[in-house]
């Protein structure tokens, strides 16, 4: 049979069946992951090697804008912060030939949980990458060396079914708040969320008195990232708010109460006024205040996930702010966090806030609640035609990100081209990887 010439990067290879590793748990928990692949050499003519190696590595790159050192003329630093070699196969003589033909090596690096996930950030990133090297013996014989970049997601969970079992606590959150003219109830849903995805906090406002009203609602996201270099002294940090935008809310109210306390059914206009401004002006009655709001967190253009890197440290916030007012009926009214809004008729106004941590996941990976689309969906979905669809995500209804849209224009570009219709070996379409999944779901 004749052998397939490949020349110069194309001789040596380096196949991977994971591209996509899932780092799983928190960075202390005590797990590893695997990461698989195969070092290929295509020779048309017999060679001599010495040794064949495989290296994985793992770096972070920051920009400092500011300067690094004395006289701060650096103004980046970049690091290994991660490598391991494995010795494929050692030559003993000189002489000894690699025949011409197809030669292949596994290999397999065990990755501790420890390892820090991948980051792509404007000023600072983290990315693994796995070498393959041929080495050579003779003057003058270059040696052969191939490159291939992986990516490294973490999930919070072990195992995709941890969270239908007792393994883990309640990932949502619920406080109550104790008002003399309401009672107030926030929940929500989920602790942990891809950017990207739909985010739902549910409401309920139950009045003690009468003409109270509800006159505004502000969620809000914070993002802090601090960067720091202890070998230089060197620390930044940054705070970003995000307003979130609501797309959808769902009266939870029991519709069939009789109609001398009928509940709200406010039409999703007025209740995103009430986001928009701080009189929305919105009257609650008898019958409890329950609304199912569903937000739009920001996608991965914007928000950064979360982070337990100290050189790289991203945290995120959820902050509600809810504002209610009512009238005036004693002095006993006015307290702490009480104000008068018109002191010719009484009117006054009283706020509460919630400020709690929350978890940011890698759009990239397969949220284990189930909220991302199928790649056979991104594959018929024929409303995505290019980047510029990427603000237009409550439209479809659905997960969008840059990540699905440039694996929607691989996988298009490759189905559509004659030529990208066989394998190397003749037998299928190599087909991208998809940017989010589980290692399962991968095929080499």
């Amino acid at each position: 049979m004749p052998v397939p010439f490949f020349t110069g990067s194309r001789q040596l290879n380096i196949e991977l069946a994971e591209p996509v590793v899932i780092l799983r748990g928190q960075s202390s928990d005590n797990t590893t992951a695997i990461l698989r692949g195969e070092l290929e050499l295509v020779l048309d003519k017999p060679m001599s090697a010495s040794s064949i190696l495989v290296k994985l590595v793992g770096k972070s790159h920051t920009l400092w804008p500011d300067g690094l050192g004395g006289r701060s003329t650096k103004l980046y630093h970049e690091k290994t912060i991660h490598e391991q070699n494995i010795i494929l196969q050692t030559l003993p003589d000189e002489n000894t030939m690699l025949p011409a033909g197809l030669h292949r090596w596994p290999f397999e690096f065990l990755l501790s949980s420890r390892l820090v996930e991948t980051i792509e950030d404007d000023f600072a990133k983290v990315y693994y990458y796995v070498t393959g090297a041929v080495n050579r013996t003779g003057m003058g014989n270059a040696n052969l060396k191939a490159r291939r970049n992986i990516l490294l997601l973490r999930a919070m969970t072990w195992s995709d079914q941890a969270l239908t079992s007792h393994s883990l606590a309640n990932p949502s959150i619920l406080v109550e708040r104790r008002l003399p003219q309401c009672d107030a109830t926030i929940f929500i849903e989920k602790s942990m969320a891809s950017s990207g995805t739909h985010f739902p906090i549910s409401l309920t406002l139950s009045a003690h008195r009468k003409h109270v009203h509800l006159e505004s609602l502000s969620v809000m996201l914070q993002e802090r990232r601090i960067y720091q270099l202890p070998e230089f002294d060197a620390r930044r940090g940054e705070v970003h708010d995000f307003r979130l935008a609501l797309v959808d809310a769902r009266n939870q109210s029991d519709l069939t109460m009789s109609s001398f306390a009928p509940p709200l059914n406010l039409n999703l206009p007025n209740l995103k006024r009430v986001l928009a401004a701080n009189n929305a002006h919105i009257p609650l009655s008898a019958t409890p205040f329950q609304y199912q709001f569903v937000f739009n967190l920001p996608n991965c253009v914007h928000l950064n996930h979360t982070t337990s890197f100290d050189d790289i440290l991203f945290t995120h916030y959820l902050k509600i702010d809810i504002e209610l007012s009512f009238p005036q009926e004693s002095n006993l009214d006015i307290g702490a966090g009480v104000h008068v809004d018109d002191p010719n008729k009484g009117t006054l106004r009283t706020a509460f806030h919630l400020d709690t941590p929350i978890t940011i996941l890698d759009c990239r990976l397969k949220d284990d609640y189930g909220t991302l689309p199928s790649y056979e969906a991104s594959v018929h979905d024929t409303a995505i035609h290019d980047l510029s669809d990427v603000n237009s995500s409550a439209s479809h209804g659905f997960f969008m990100c840059p990540c699905y849209l440039k694996y929607k224009k691989e996988v298009k570009q490759i189905t559509t081209t004659s030529d990208a219709r066989m394998s190397r070996h003749n037998l299928n379409v190599i087909m991208p990887p998809p940017p989010y999944t589980s290692p399962k779901q991968v095929k080499a």
